[in-house]
């Protein structure tokens, strides 16, 4: 059992519990694949601690002001070996704010150094802004004042590096973006919205049909075993049958599930009789699936078959039970319709539920091992609904963004990326997840502005990845139950939010 100890100086304590989150209880170590250990963390009389059963070296991740009051970001550490291991004397903790800030200059100028010799022609502003943010590090990392003080000049640094890198990936998203208009035109990138059979209503022959068709060129139906079989043994698709007939005459590609979400309130309320019974619980979605497939095959272009597994769920299974439940669906849908692509996907992918989480699975390894099992799963969805307490995801930087799909880009299939993000804060009595909203600007502010400057940013990056085949927004209408709290395009009071005029405007500008 080892630990790692960082000195956290008052100002940087502060930061720590901005808003009243306690930031600093969602740090974690995470070795060379970028997984994170599970440890207990604690801060007491300035001092971090985040201790683990494995004895080895590793990175922390910490949310952390990028400028004084906000926004937020998960940063990094370089590698670091623990300071207190069996055995070997004790070292001095390290200071906090500083070691964050070595890491993300590493990190940064890392991949400005890869991207320039695969090509990237930055400004000179870019790179001025680059040096000016690792001699603002270098000024930090020199200095010889008291602990205040270098954790005051750091804490400049990480603003500068921070700047330099959303700089950075803003740079290459454009560059890419170019290069794949010159190679293939008009990019066929999937862009969607996931719209619930409630909200149908206000879609199909509505007022908000233009909005939709003019954003999007996908729609995602959750055609959930939940919200479906709603009674053992009797469905309802009448409300999908008018969905699927609307999207195929819209000229819409379309999105079929997940079939089955095993995030918390999304199983059939019923489920509980079979919770015991593991071989019936497969039963029972096993004929759900294969009922679904039957009615709506040839009017899908991707099934969306699992979501959520990777995570501890509403029913205590171990990995081995995850596993055959996942496949089960996945060959279900296989058996009956053999042709149309399948795609699984994995929720919170940088996996920080790992570091509280015993019973949790690692997402990477989740996939990977489904893949392997050669089924034919066909892509990889990652559920990226950021800016939220679990089940949500950490804040992260565009940077972070683009080097965790490179991640997920080693496995060697299509990614498919389900994104949300908060417009308001507070409480959203229709969302179906239990997340609390880590505001998105500075001094706690959380606005649709905010929202649609950021997650515009997030989909150029996305698009400008050729391995990322579809992007789709997880909340249409927030008049109608939901998933995350207040991410929908669509405000309670029916109006449409800034971001769906972004989205429109990408869809114009670069996509089929």
């Amino acid at each position: 059992m080892g630990q790692f100890r960082f000195t956290v100086p008052p100002a940087q304590r502060e930061g720590l519990n901005l808003w009243g989150l306690d930031l600093w209880n969602a740090a974690y170590v995470c070795g060379s694949e970028g997984i994170p250990w599970e440890g207990r963390v604690g801060l007491n009389d300035g001092i971090l601690t985040i201790q683990r059963t494995v004895d080895d070296s590793g990175r922390l991740y910490i949310p952390y002001p990028v400028a004084p009051g906000g926004p937020l970001a998960t940063l990094s550490t370089c590698s670091l070996p623990q300071t207190e291991r069996p055995g070997r004397p004790t070292q001095e903790p390290r200071l906090l704010p500083l070691e964050l800030a070595r890491g993300e200059c590493f990190r940064l100028r890392n991949q400005a150094d890869l991207w320039r010799r695969a090509g990237l022609q930055s400004s000179a502003a870019e790179r001025q802004q680059l040096q000016t943010a690792t001699d603002a590090f270098l000024r930090a990392a020199s200095h010889r004042g008291a602990a205040e003080e270098v954790g005051a000049a750091a804490d400049v640094a990480i603003h500068q590096l921070y700047q330099a890198g959303e700089q950075l990936v803003d740079c290459y998203s454009r560059q890419a973006i170019e290069y794949r208009q010159q190679t293939e035109g008009r990019l066929a990138t999937l862009l969607g919205a996931n719209v619930a059979a409630a909200s149908a209503g206000e879609v199909i022959g509505g007022p908000l049909q233009q909005p939709l068709l003019s954003a999007f060129n996908t729609v995602q139906i959750p055609l959930g075993w939940g919200t479906v079989e709603t009674d053992a043994g009797k469905v309802d698709f009448a409300p999908y049958d008018r969905m699927f007939q609307w999207a195929m005459a819209s000229g819409l590609r379309t999105i079929a599930g997940p079939l089955l979400d095993f995030r918390p309130r999304m199983l059939p309320h019923w489920s509980y009789l079979v919770e015991d019974d593991f071989i019936s619980l497969v039963e029972a979605v096993e004929s759900y699936v294969e009922r679904a497939v039957l009615r709506y095959h040839g009017r899908v272009t991707l099934w969306h078959a699992t979501a959520g597994l990777n995570t501890p769920g509403p029913m205590t299974l171990d990995e081995e039970q995850v596993m055959r439940l996942a496949v089960a669906v996945i060959h279900t849908i296989r058996r009956v319709d053999p042709r149309t692509p399948v795609l699984i996907s994995v929720d919170q992918p940088w996996g920080e539920y790992l570091a509280r989480e015993r019973d949790g699975i690692s997402p990477l390894h989740f996939a990977d091992a489904l893949i392997r099992s050669n089924l034919g799963v066909a892509g990889i969805g990652l559920e990226m609904r950021m800016n939220y307490t679990a089940p949500g995801s950490l804040p992260r930087s565009l940077l972070d963004l683009s080097q965790h799909i490179d991640r997920w880009a080693s496995l060697g299939l299509p990614l498919l990326v389900q994104l949300a993000m908060p417009a308001s804060g507070g409480t959203d009595p229709l969302a179906t997840q239990a997340a609390k909203v880590i505001p998105l600007g500075p001094e706690g502010r959380t606005t649709p502005q905010l929202q649609a400057e950021l997650a515009a940013r997030w989909v150029r990056a996305l698009i400008a990845k050729g391995v990322v085949h579809g992007i789709v927004w997880d909340s249409w209408d927030d008049r109608y139950p939901h998933s995350m709290p207040h991410a929908g395009l669509i405000d309670p009071s029916g109006k449409p939010r800034p971001l769906l005029d972004a989205l429109t405007a990408l869809r114009k500008k670069l996509l089929t």
